[in-house]
């Protein structure tokens, strides 16, 4: 059969060949069949003469092939042909350390085999094994384990006892990669109960983990047992040896024997320069392990020695005498981030502090490479938490030096610093989303929202039946999952042809333009990065900009947790207003250090995402009026955004010429859940805008996918969910709720969203991104400004502040401004009691977006989008006649 000897080929035949020529057999013989129209001889002869000779400098024929191919594949035949030769191009990738060019590959290939779902080839061993190794290589977690999950079913229902241990092993490493180190070795408990010839994997990965844990008897224990085992297999174990050599000295690192330590790296290095993973990022990883035992040694000198080492074996174009790479040498590789860190961290020790910073700038600019190979945002918010880390060290590093120097050019660094890890996957999406708007009748473009919608879909009933709980049915949820990996795949092809602004949107911020804007509209900007090590705030007002650095983290955290729990019930504040006030005026001077004037736009951080900074004190109460306490709200408006990035840009589209409002009013009468102020709330809103409004069994969820796109102001009274371990955020509408993922699969324009409903600024939360909550899912979905709340509101206080707000809306169309005015007319509401003004019942709701009004929108912005409209056209005009050339 041509499968079988195929295979053979694949991962089993070298040899010796002389280059290819325009003249050769060959390339006659390709021609030949580029005449007879019989794709599938063309890509077996192609494959067949890269494996004459399958080494780094011929890889260039697997991309010719693609350049000659002159047509899609029609048959089966035909796909199989494809399947086998993107199989062998994503092994040859891994071989050769492109990974991301493999995982292309083997995507594609999985691709076609879900298509035709060929029998009689192993897409487990030959594609999807690989496939999962690659995404944990690039740090894509999330899709890794989509994959291995996939697989582990398959070969669980083809009872293939093999492909079932290889599943669990890796989806150990998945696990113990992204911290899950006590689920990884349930995992691996599991495998070794099945186990058929594993066993030294099994022991080397319970070993890693161990080792993680702290666990280091335990990790040694295991280490030892996989290095007899494959050291008694002998051949072609060199590569699982050196993983070991590796995990004993890191062993012996914490051990405190630094000298043995050094001793199992060499051996580990020796071994791969003598085998057939020589000259790997397997290779670079184990030279990188060395450098850091030395610079754990206290050599640092010799430390950044090593570390060029395997800086050259990951660049080898790297110049002798050249410290560090060009931007347009580095790639998605995590090896490197391993590198640059490490230089940084030596660097720091021979107070070369500006050479530090160099070195993390360099791990920034791979990390967002390898931002740009992952299909979900789980992934991109799992990285965050590494860049978070490394982006502490740099502000702490900036701090230092601004403290030593004055140079103000520090605390300018450290801001871009802080700003680059803020909201990054929100970011990316608008990004990308301002450039698709501009040519949104495009087929492809279209093509991928339908993909969108359709993976909503699959998302949303995916959480239905699992929140079915013992009665879900796992063959619907297995085909959901099935669904969804395919749709996301399909998505991830169609953006690859697509015109991006990724890269673009994490060019560092124009501190210029921002620092104009903010005196154009009179605002003082205090954003907030809140470390492990030190909370810091930057403070900008138009023009300067000041840095604080609050070293006493534990006891900030503590007194947010404190100030946050009395928001939890509208009891506790009138129970103990003397504690209220006694936090607030403490959190107040932790998170303000010097005065601020104007109003104030806030970029929150970690727990002060929970906050609401308008109900902080300014002094202390002398009376127990809550009216009449020195409420921050009292001298200055607050508004806030997700990042300074967010703000400066406007991402709004500008398509309704009216403000008239879509409001939903389900109120679910006779019921436990019946809002009997909502009615209140829908007359008071309507004398002052004209719109659709939604009341009781027409306040659908339908409805809303219905007309959603057609206004400009959203209103949404009802109740919302924030979510809990496998429930995502929801909001309900009369019939059924809408959930989280389907929100993420809308496309709005929609200018201003009010969500009147609880705790819809809830949700997850991720290092930098934010909580994944209702209002953040809505602002992915294209909702420019978004009224939100940070706990369970309260109906009757809820209807009275939007009532004023929608009145002072219609005077002074800045909804910052609105919400502003309607709370201090709630404290100064004469028929409400006074227990009632707690700001438990007013400070809830939030306002996050711009502050201008439309037309100032419309006239400051227009500048502004005129250089992303330039590189929109330039990139959608390559797109086209790119398009038109196949």
């Amino acid at each position: 059969m041509r499968l079988i000897s195929v295979l053979s080929i694949c991962f089993l035949l070298s040899g010796f060949s002389e280059q290819v020529s325009a003249e050769s057999p060959f390339q006659q013989r390709v021609e030949a069949l580029i005449r007879q129209d019989s794709l599938d001889a063309f890509i077996y002869t192609y494959l067949d003469e890269f494996l004459k000779d399958p080494v780094y400098e011929r890889l260039y024929l697997f991309d010719e092939a693609g350049e000659k191919q002159w047509r899609e594949p029609r048959s089966a035949q035909e796909y199989l042909a494809s399947t086998i030769f993107l199989c062998n191009k994503g092994y040859y990738n891994l071989k050769f350390s492109q990974v991301d060019e493999a995982v292309s590959a083997y995507e594609s290939a999985w691709g076609y085999d879900q298509q035709f779902d060929f029998r009689d080839f192993d897409i487990i061993e030959y594609c999807l094994k690989p496939l999962g190794n690659a995404y944990s290589m690039l740090g894509d977690y999330t899709s890794a384990e989509n994959t291995i999950k996939s697989y582990l079913l398959e070969a669980q229902k083809r009872g293939l006892k093999d492909q079932q241990t290889s599943a669990l092993i890796n989806l150990s490493i998945v696990y113990h990669d992204t911290g899950k180190n006590k689920e990884a070795i349930e995992v691996l408990n599991t495998a070794q109960e099945s186990n058929s010839g594993s066993s030294g994997l099994i022991y080397s990965n319970l070993a890693k983990n161990h080792l993680t844990l702290g666990e280091y008897d335990m990790a040694d224990r295991y280490a030892r047992r996989a290095m007899a085992l494959f050291e008694k297999a002998g051949a072609d174990q060199s590569g699982y040896l050196s993983n070991i050599y590796s995990i004993l000295s890191s062993v012996n690192l914490k051990a405190r024997d630094t000298v043995e330590a050094l001793n199992f790296l060499r051996k580990a290095r020796s071994l791969m320069e003598t085998g057939s993973t020589g000259k790997s990022r397997d290779y670079a990883k184990v030279i990188v392990q060395e450098a850091n035992v030395l610079y754990a040694m206290g050599n640092s000198a010799a430390s950044i020695n090593i570390y060029r080492q395997a800086l050259q074996q990951l660049i080898p174009q790297l110049g002798e005498k050249q410290l560090l790479p060009s931007e347009d040498m580095l790639y998605a590789e995590n090896t490197l981030k391993e590198v640059f860190d490490g230089m940084a961290g030596a660097f720091v020790s021979l107070d070369s502090l500006d050479q530090a910073i160099d070195c993390y700038k360099k791990s920034f600019s791979v990390e967002e490479r390898l931002k740009e190979t992952y299909s979900y945002d789980e992934s991109k918010y799992l990285q965050q938490g590494e860049n978070r880390w490394r982006a502490e060290q740099v502000l702490d590093l900036c701090y230092r030096l601004f403290s030593l120097s004055k140079d103000i050019h520090y605390v300018r660094e450290a801001f871009a610093v802080a700003e680059r890890t803020k909201s990054v996957a929100l970011r990316d999406k608008l990004y990308n989303r301002m450039t698709w708007e501009k040519f949104a009748g495009d087929s492809v473009l279209a093509g991928r929202r339908k993909l969108a919608r359709h993976k909503a879909q699959v998302e949303a009933a995916l959480v239905q039946e699992q929140l079915k709980g013992r009665n879900a049915n796992l063959g619907t949820i297995e085909h959901l999952m099935d669904r969804k990996n395919k749709l996301t795949m399909d998505m991830k092809g169609l953006e690859k042809s697509m015109p991006r602004l990724t890269r673009q949107s994490h060019r560092e911020i124009d501190y210029d333009s921002l620092q104009q804007k903010l005196k154009n509209n009179q605002l003082t900007m205090v954003e907030y990065f809140f470390g492990a090590e030190a909370l810091y705030a930057f403070v900008l007002n138009g023009s300067s900009i000041a840095m604080y650095r609050n070293s006493r983290i534990a006891e900030v955290r503590e007194n947010i947790v404190q100030f946050s729990a009395l928001f939890t019930d509208e009891v506790k504040i009138n129970a103990a207003p003397e504690v209220f006030a006694g936090l607030s005026q403490k959190l107040m001077g932790m998170l303000f250090p010097g005065k601020v004037k104007n109003t104030l736009l806030i970029v929150p951080d970690g727990l002060l995402n929970f906050v609401p900074f308008e109900a902080l004190l300014t002094a202390k109460p002398s009376s127990a009026d809550y009216s009449q306490w020195p409420w921050l709200i009292n001298s200055n408006p607050v508004f806030y955004q997700y990042s300074g990035a967010l703000y400066l840009h406007d991402f709004g589209q500008g398509r309704f010429a009216d403000d008239k409002v879509l409001g939903f009013f389900p109120r679910f009468a006779d019921s436990e859940r019946y809002l009997k102020y909502s009615k209140d709330e829908l007359e008071g809103i309507r004398k002052h805008f004209d719109g659709n409004f939604l009341s009781d069994e027409k306040a659908t969820k339908q409805a809303f996918f219905n007309h959603a796109s057609d206004y400009s102001i959203i209103h949404l009274s009802t109740h919302a969910k924030p979510g809990a371990l496998y429930e995502p955020p929801s909001v309900a509408f009369v019939d059924s709720a809408l959930h989280l993922p389907e929100v993420l699969g809308l496309n709005l324009h929609t200018q201003l969203l009010v969500l009147g409903a609880c705790e819809t600024g809830i949700g997850k939360l991720y290092k930098g991104e934010g909580p994944l909550s209702l209002a953040s899912g809505f602002s992915h979905a294209g909702v420019k400004n978004i009224v939100l709340s940070l706990w369970k509101v309260n109906d009757l206080s809820t209807s009275r502040l939007m009532t004023d707000f929608y009145k002072y809306y219609e005077e002074q169309p800045q909804a910052h401004m609105a919400l502003h005015r309607a709370k201090l007319a709630y404290l100064q509401h004469d028929e409400i009691a006074m227990d009632k003004k707690s700001p438990y019942y007013w400070a809830s709701f939030v306002y996050y977006g711009q502050s201008e009004t439309k037309d100032a929108i419309q006239a400051s912005g227009y500048g502004m989008h005129m250089f992303f409209v330039a590189v929109a056209l330039i990139a959608m005009a390559l797109y086209l006649y790119y398009r038109r050339r196949r």
